[in-house]
């Protein structure tokens, strides 16, 4: 019954796609692990096919058990297995995806081949002999020389460029000489290795491959392909889903042009628990996967996404169906398009239709805008400076606004939570004092949450007083009554008074008062004169206090004057009169 009910769903499947509709870059294809599947893959539409191939399962004993000279008399039933499947996807104008690896124990060293040169010329041997295979007019076959190989878990110890460069060369010369048709790839990266690919062509693997893979089904993906982070190099990382784009700009870096298939692509459907995850750096701290239905859309949005990068010709969807090895819970047994039992999950109906996306929104890439309010570009100053800055995001969200002077020394960051409230900023930059004469560059950076990034820079110059013209006027803002209270001190009845206030610019954008102020406290003394007591001094750019004990009866007056500091003039607010009984 289910068997009926999935032929008939695919059967609609394939129906739809036969309408036609927008050509999609990337051809859709699926990941099999039994080769039996390879009919099943085709009928819901694949366009590439990729099939394990296991170098141990051909020359098991020694090299040359199963080589050329073998051909199809070969008696080994696991091998016809594989040559009758890729005879079947081809026979369909479909794409076979030959990915080769895994050295047999005469061979090996862990699972990498014992040494480059002699080992690995068997394995390039074993490449050319699969490339003969091909019929002459049939469709090229892909070969992918090993799986992983910048990863321990496959190479079966640390990663080594320059061991794999030599196995490249010998295998795509073996594969070219066998079939010139063919193409011959580095084998795929886990998640978008762009350093790995360029350890490749720093130890001279240009000119021995015709494409490069790379494999985004990271460990416990939950995350859809428009979400990305970035290094501390502002690449793109290497387990985010767009991280291609980095693999093609070291291609292109070294003039090639040539094209990405991604070998593997998917999301596990566990839904899983906030900490299931069991492997790679956030186990534990994750899920270990999304629900059936997420898996679907995230699907469908990668193909959306590919649609804008014709260069990534494939994308081969890992896997078919759900490894029934794998226990339930485990991410490892929920990447597949079908269910253990065979049951068609909602990510199959979104396969059908993945050759026919177009291009849509995939990922903010755009940086925030800014504007810098302070200072102005050739602003003069003499003592301290202002700092302010707007930035606003209509993506991701902003994440930070920093300042920086004179090529990234760091003045102050401000945090999302501060900047997302309007201008940021220092009103005055304290150090800006310290800075010496002439020219200086103030720099301001805003990212976002994608790391998207656009930065402006302000030149400045500070010069001596005299350099610039007082033609500004601040303004005060004071209170008209003097707040005085009395209190005992010594055993005496005495007045404790107070005047606040502060200097204002007197417009928004101009910029910080420098200078000093003073109080001028006056009495009239018994020949009605004005006679002024000690005051004190105060920074003009903040609100100012100003206390007095005065022991005498009568009239006072007090007023605050600013000394004058360029632009600002010198100027003083008006005389407050108060009593003292």
């Amino acid at each position: 019954m289910i068997r009926t009910r999935l032929s008939l769903l695919l059967a609609a499947m394939v129906g739809a796609l036969a309408l036609g509709g927008p050509a999609h870059a990337a051809a859709p294809g699926v990941n099999i692990s039994n080769y039996g599947d390879a009919q099943t893959a085709l009928d819901m539409g694949a366009r590439q096919v990729r099939f394990f191939v296991r170098w141990n399962d051909f020359e098991p004993t020694g090299p040359r058990d199963f080589s050329a000279k073998a051909g199809a008399a070969s008696p080994n039933i696991f091998t016809r297995g594989l040559e009758a499947n890729v005879q079947r996807v081809l026979a369909a104008g479909a794409t076979p995806t030959l990915v080769v690896l895994g050295a047999p124990p005469w061979a090996s060293s862990g699972a990498r081949p014992r040494s480059a040169d002699e080992y690995g010329a068997f394995f390039g041997e074993l490449v050319g002999w699969l490339a003969a295979q091909r019929k002459a007019g049939q469709p090229s076959t892909v070969f992918e020389v090993w799986n992983e190989a910048d990863s321990d878990a496959f190479w079966g110890e640390t990663p080594d460029p320059t061991f794999y460069t030599e196995m490249l060369r010998v295998s795509y010369a073996a594969g070219k000489q066998a079939d010139p048709s063919a193409t011959i790839l580095v084998g795929p990266t886990t998640g978008n290795n762009f350093a790995w690919i360029e350890a490749l062509y720093a130890r001279g693997a240009k000119g021995s491959f015709d494409g490069v893979a790379v494999h985004t089904d990271t460990a416990c993906s939950v995350v859809g392909p428009d979400t990305f982070y970035r290094g501390p190099d502002g690449r793109l990382g290497q387990f985010t889903f767009l991280g291609y784009r980095e693999v093609r700009a070291s291609m292109l870096a070294n003039g090639d042009d040539k094209p990405i298939y991604m070998t593997e692509l998917g999301w596990s459907s566990t839904n899983g628990g906030p900490t299931s995850c069991a492997r790679g750096t956030y186990a534990g701290q994750k899920p270990s996967g999304v629900s059936e239905a997420t898996q679907a859309d995230y699907l469908s949005h990668a193909f959306r996404c590919l649609a804008h990068d014709p260069y990534v010709v494939a994308a081969t969807v890992f896997t078919l169906r759900d490894d029934a090895g794998q226990p339930v819970s485990s991410e490892l047994g929920h990447y597949g398009l079908l269910r253990r039992d065979g049951s068609a999950k909602p990510a199959l109906a979104a396969f059908a239709t993945a050759g026919q996306q177009v291009a849509g929104a995939c990922g903010d890439f755009e940086p925030p805008a800014l504007d810098v309010l302070a200072p102005v570009e050739g602003q003069k100053f003499i003592d301290k400076l202002d700092l302010k800055a707007l930035a606003r995001d209509g993506g991701v969200g902003l994440s930070r606004v920093t300042y920086s002077f004179n090529g990234g020394q760091n003045i102050r960051s401000f945090s999302a939570e501060d900047s997302n409230v309007g201008p940021v900023g220092l009103a005055p930059w304290y150090n800006s004092s310290q800075l010496a004469l002439g020219a200086h560059t103030i720099e301001v950076t805003a990212l976002d949450r994608n790391g998207n990034t656009v930065r402006k820079s302000v030149r400045v110059e500070k010069v001596l007083p005299g350099a610039l013209v007082s033609s500004l006027t601040p303004r005060f803002k004071v209170p008209t009554k003097v707040t005085c209270r009395k209190a005992r001190r010594g055993g005496l009845a005495v007045a404790n008074c107070s005047y606040r206030g502060v200097l204002s610019r007197g417009m928004p954008g101009r910029p910080s008062i420098g200078g000093r102020v003073s109080v001028e406290w006056q009495f009239k003394n018994k020949k009605r004169q004005w006679r002024k007591l000690s005051g004190g001094l105060a920074r003009a750019h903040k609100p100012f206090v100003f206390r007095a004990a005065p022991r005498r009866k009568g009239a006072w007056r007090v007023r605050v004057v600013y000394v004058g500091q360029a632009p600002y003039k010198r100027t003083a607010s008006p005389w407050v009169a108060f009593r003292l009984k």
